[in-house]
């Protein structure tokens, strides 16, 4: 028998949040249904286990030790090509020696380099960031010796395209958009089935966003309540690691339903590729809708950043909070159809993305070793130029002090500021006396 492929996978897979927990197993389904036996190792900050955690994560404090057993390294997807420290709270590395947060992207394709192993970006995106000058010239390498460069909105890939002369990078739907080939809302599946009977699910339901924001939604529910008698609410967190909570939303919401624990991701696409409509903020949240024909009203900015790439996908409307929503108008929006033409190409581009993705792990190694040589190689150089640098702004804000601080002993000194002593005095003298009359 033939060994399984060793496949690793980065992101934040150890937070509690849907899209993010999604990625690897879209991947594994994927990379399975291509290559046979494939062991994929999801890489992130911290280790998770089941049963505590949909599956296992291995923290890339281990990445050193396991590389070289790879056959292939995908990068993302989602929101992690990223230079920002905050990328959840109190979400930081296991150790001080990896860096934050590019330890768990722009690190681990540098190792993929270097050991030659085939280097596929799996649609990650920026989101409205930049990248600093100090990791131009690693971002550039990554991306020029990688054979699959794809993010997910146009945004992103006109950021990293300036990065390299010679990179190829394309836009490709989010991976989420593939969900279908995982889940088929026509044959319910008993975890569906037993999990709604425990919620009290009875009725057609509407998926509501625990999150800030929806204001114009509740208003539209807490005053015309009784045109939507038909429905139930379930009130679903998305992602708990970034502040989603029941509570958020307050009460006096009737019909509404909270589930008994927060489930794994494919349950909670089930629930969402079942209802009647989702309300909500998250990119995920909306993808998940929308491959399943369930219409979307989202809170989130749709002319801003990764959202720009949604719209064109069809019924995502978007919610503002400071405009009512007619009752009328939102109860003719609701109810599953049939996907767009925009949708079904999306799931196409996924389907031929999957095939390169496998057909370059079957190919193997890659002869990428020789330019990390090159680029250590001019490391020493690189750093002595840096420190040269910052040498030479030290010494010239060094001499800007020092020219503020003569001028300032020379303006001391003059004779005007002699002059003006006793009228300084006058002043301080004048200011405390006022000041003794406004407290009594």
């Amino acid at each position: 028998m033939s060994r399984a492929w060793q496949v690793g996978i980065f992101g934040t897979f150890d937070v509690a949040n849907y899209g993010d927990l999604l990625f690897p197993i879209i991947a594994e389904a994927e990379l399975s249904r291509r290559l046979g036996a494939v062991k994929l190792h999801r890489f992130s900050y911290h280790d998770k286990t089941p049963p505590h955690w949909p599956y296992e994560v291995t923290s890339v404090s281990r990445l050193p030790e396991i590389a070289e057993h790879l056959d292939g390294v995908l990068i993302g997807g989602g929101f992690i090509v990223r230079f920002d420290k905050v990328i959840a709270t109190d979400y930081y590395p296991p150790n001080a020696a990896i860096h934050h947060p590019t330890g768990y992207w722009l690190t681990p394709a540098l190792i993929a380099l270097q050991h030659g192993i085939p280097l596929i970006w799996n649609a990650p995106g920026m989101h409205c960031n930049e990248v600093p000058p100090w990791a131009v010239p690693l971002v550039k390498l990554t991306l020029e010796h990688s054979p699959h460069v794809k993010v997910r909105d146009t945004l992103s890939q006109a950021t990293l395209a300036r990065l390299g002369d010679t990179a190829k990078v394309e836009v490709l739907p989010d991976t989420a958009f593939g969900l279908p080939r995982l889940l088929d809302p026509q044959s319910p599946s008993a975890r569906f089935l037993a999990l709604c009977a425990e919620a009290d699910l009875t009725r057609p339901y509407l998926v509501v966003h625990a999150i800030a924001g929806l204001d114009s939604f509740l208003t539209l529910w807490r005053t015309h309540a009784a045109q939507f008698e038909d429905l139930q609410l379930l009130i679903l967190p998305i992602g708990p690691v970034l502040g989603d909570h029941e509570s958020v939303l307050g009460e006096n919401l009737a019909r509404a339903r909270r589930l008994p624990y927060w489930p794994d991701p494919l349950l909670l696409a089930e629930l969402l590729a079942h209802a009647e409509g989702v309300i909500g903020h998250s990119y995920h949240l909306a993808i998940t809708s929308l491959v399943f024909g369930v219409p979307i009203f989202c809170s989130a900015d749709l002319g801003t950043g990764k959202y720009t790439a949604l719209p064109c996908h069809g019924r995502i409307f978007q919610l503002r909070r400071d405009v009512a929503i007619d009752p009328l108008w939102f109860r003719a929006q609701l109810g599953r159809q049939p996907i767009s033409a925009a949708t079904a190409q999306a799931m196409q581009q996924l389907e031929t993305h999957w095939d390169r993705v496998a057909e370059l792990i079957r190919e193997g190694r890659r002869p990428t070793q020789q330019a990390l040589n090159q680029y250590w190689q001019a490391l020493p150089g690189v750093l002595e130029g840096l420190h040269t640098h910052i040498q030479h702004q030290a010494a010239e804000l060094q001499a800007e002090r020092e020219h503020q601080q003569h001028a300032l002993e020379a303006l001391h000194h003059s004779n005007s500021f002699k002059l003006t002593a006793p009228l300084r005095h006058l002043r301080r003298t004048l200011e405390k006396w006022l000041g003794a009359l406004r407290h009594d």
